[in-house]
């Protein structure tokens, strides 16, 4: 299994190879994680029958949680963040007792 630094690697550097012209910055990168949520809630509202749609986008719910996470992954390679570092501090506050970690 891929550690979240190679996931993180991995998918940078397929999305330079497919988009290879993209000059995205930050806040373009927000506006698709932005657009991947959005995609993640019609999706969970087609699976509940609370709404009907035949974009693909909103057919696999688990997809699309797995797209808006590799776009978040995708922004912190472009901004050069360690992800597993973050996470660990993420997780060190969840498991404090006062949570003001």
């Amino acid at each position: 299994m891929r550690s979240m630094a190679e996931w993180q690697r991995a998918l940078g550097e397929a999305a330079k190879r497919k988009f290879p012209d993209s000059r995205w910055s930050q806040s373009d990168r927000l506006a698709s994680i932005r657009k991947q949520l959005e995609d993640v809630e019609a999706s969970f509202k087609v699976e509940s029958g609370e709404m009907k749609s035949d974009d693909h986008r909103h057919q696999d719910s688990d997809h699309r949680i797995a797209a808006l996470i590799a776009d978040i992954l995708i922004l912190a390679q472009t901004r050069g963040t360690d992800v597993e570092a973050e996470l660990q501090k993420v997780l060190e506050w969840f498991e404090s007792r006062d949570g003001q970690t």
